[in-house]
């Protein structure tokens, strides 16, 4: 199976498993990397005699980018090993290097190599890209020739001294395999360092004798920004601490950034506060719109450039209750890669804007899966000690196969629309069990009101809890949580009230709301929930665009319908 996907992309396949034999076949499936999970079905199951079985994979957005080759494995009776190869390619955002060469009537060549850490680039998708005092010049990947990878440049100017003649040419390296882009990269002619100015016709390199680029050790790091509230962090040393510098490219838009002791704020003409940026600090962003703004939304990548300190430069300290840290790597992990290293404890939590997992007998558990790079999170340590640690340099898992896997994936929202991201600074977690007597409901989806604002909503995660992350600035506010049974929203818990930072329940304690209690005294929010015709899907994830006239248990509007056959 090859697999060729973004970062940050959902990406779903199927398998089928043919039973040939005369009996029922009970299978295992071994050797599942931590990022592969199966979508409604188990790991163990069976497939009746003569019969075909279609698996439904689904592969975690949030997997670094990189390379991956794996294999898994199906056992069944005779305990044989049936092997599937999954080859996959997870790309990241390719930086905006781009020239027009109608623009500028002279130009120069470059044909050299790249090596990052003594090795050739060879990724067809990486660059090497050339800048005049900040602007693109030229842009080249590699190319095979006599059997090795050359990148054959063509760097575009007008050569007179009032525009680019003798003015530094600078470079900037995109790895592809690792999502990385490096500025200042150094030159090299025949060994020795060259500092590369524009001059028209001017050839640099061969074939026989390529120029040589190697990697320095700043690179560009790109933060996803969007309007309203961002948790961001910076892994890398910003070239300039003034944040006039730092925000250049959202000079149209007013905002305001704090960390838990200081803050600035910029009205469109200037920046005024007391915080000076740093790398391993997490920051609370809010971005909004000035009366002049002409942009429908702000850049959706901001770009820091500079040097990327040694991750024993960064340790993370954590004291006791709520703790800001920033995640510095500059590629994604897993929740329990990132912070295997903080010895959590049982009772430990870590959230995002959106998301939150807690630490129990099971390891991490909750709808945060892994820590993205440029991201910014809250951690609350249960130790009494005061401790400290640091990152690992490279995900340890991110092309191993683990045994575990969950036993199905969580589902996207149907029927609840959370507001925008961001929209609030702050945020509190709850983890709910629903229960219908003694039987766990982890079909529906539950969400969070505060008045008539949908704050957050979340449907079960693999252990069949919910980890609902609720939206809010302040405290005092009431919650009404609400789901969808039987095609109407209900109330089904009123209780609670909004206070930043709260938590409740636990994975291994939660939240326990039972239906039957709500039964006498329901109320009934919305009963038009559920169109009869439209929005079925088969227990594979398959849609139907109507509804289904074979007997069987389905999907409708988030909930496991059975239709029967007629009498």
């Amino acid at each position: 199976m090859n697999v060729i996907k973004k970062y940050g992309d959902d990406y779903t396949f199927d398998v089928d498993i043919e039973n040939k034999s005369g009996q029922t076949e009970y299978y295992t499936l071994y050797s599942m990397p931590q990022w592969l999970s199966l979508v409604d079905s188990e790991r163990s199951d069976d497939v009746q005699a003569l019969k075909t079985k279609t698996l439904r994979f689904q592969v975690n957005p949030l997997v670094a980018v990189g390379n991956y080759d794996v294999t898994i494995g199906l056992q069944g009776n005779s305990e044989i090993l049936e092997p599937l190869r999954i080859v996959m390619k997870v790309s990241g955002e390719k930086p905006d290097w781009t020239v027009d060469p109608t623009k500028y009537d002279h130009n120069m060549s470059i044909i050299g190599q790249v090596y990052i850490n003594g090795i050739l680039m060879e990724n067809q998708e990486s660059m090497v890209a050339a800048f005049i005092g900040g602007e693109c010049r030229g842009v080249a990947s590699p190319q095979k020739v006599r059997g090795a990878a050359y990148f054959t440049m063509t760097v575009y100017g007008d050569d007179t001294k009032a525009k680019d003649q003798q003015k530094a040419v600078t470079f900037r390296i995109w790895d592809a395999s690792k999502g990385v882009a490096y500025t200042d990269a150094q030159l090299a002619v025949d060994g020795a360092a060259v500092n590369v100015t524009f001059s028209q016709d001017q050839m640099i390199g061969n074939f026989d004798a390529p120029a040589i680029w190697t990697k320095s050790d700043k690179v560009e790091q790109l933060i996803p920004v969007h309007e309203n509230w961002n948790w961001i962090a910076f892994g890398v040393e910003p070239e300039s601490q003034y944040l006039d510098h730092i925000f250049s490219s959202y000079a149209d838009w007013m905002m305001l950034i704090k960390d838990r002791k200081d803050f600035s704020d910029y009205n469109g003409a200037e920046w005024n506060g007391t915080l000076v940026p740093t790398a391993n600090a997490m920051y609370k962003l809010k971005v909004t719109r000035l009366p002049n703004t002409q942009d429908a939304a702000p850049n959706a990548q901001l770009s820091v450039s500079g040097r990327q300190p040694a991750a024993a430069e960064m340790p993370v300290t954590l004291k006791n209750g709520w703790n800001w840290i920033a995640y510095t790597p500059l590629t994604t992990m897993t929740v329990g890669e990132a912070l295997a290293a903080a010895n959590p404890q049982q009772g430990d939590i870590v959230k995002s804007q959106t998301a939150v997992a807690i630490y129990g007998s099971y390891g991490w558990e909750g709808s945060l899966k892994a820590l993205e790079g440029g991201r910014g999170y809250l951690y609350y340590s249960t130790d009494g000690q005061t401790k400290s640690f640091v990152y690992p340099m490279v995900s340890a898992a991110s092309a191993k196969a683990r045994m575990a896997a969950p036993r199905r994936a969580p589902e996207g929202l149907r029927i609840f629309k959370p507001v925008d991201l961001g929209l609030y600074p702050n945020n509190m977690t709850m983890v709910i069990q629903l229960k219908d007597g003694d039987a766990v409901v982890d079909t529906c989806e539950v969400a969070a009101f505060i008045g008539d604002e949908c704050r957050g909503a979340t449907r079960a995660s693999e252990n069949g809890l919910y980890y609902l992350v609720i939206s809010g600035e302040g405290a005092g506010q009431p919650i009404t949580l609400r789901t969808c049974l039987n095609g109407a929203i209900i109330d089904i818990d009123n209780t609670q009230l909004f206070v930043s930072d709260d938590n409740i329940g636990t994975s291994w304690n939660p939240y326990v709301i039972d239906l039957q209690n709500l039964s006498n005294g329901i109320t009934v929010v919305d009963g038009s929930a559920i169109d009869s015709n439209t929005d079925w899907w088969t227990l594979q994830g398959f849609k139907i665009g109507r509804k289904p006239t074979q007997p069987g248990v389905y999907i409708h509007k988030g909930e496991k319908v059975t239709i029967k056959r007629a009498k």
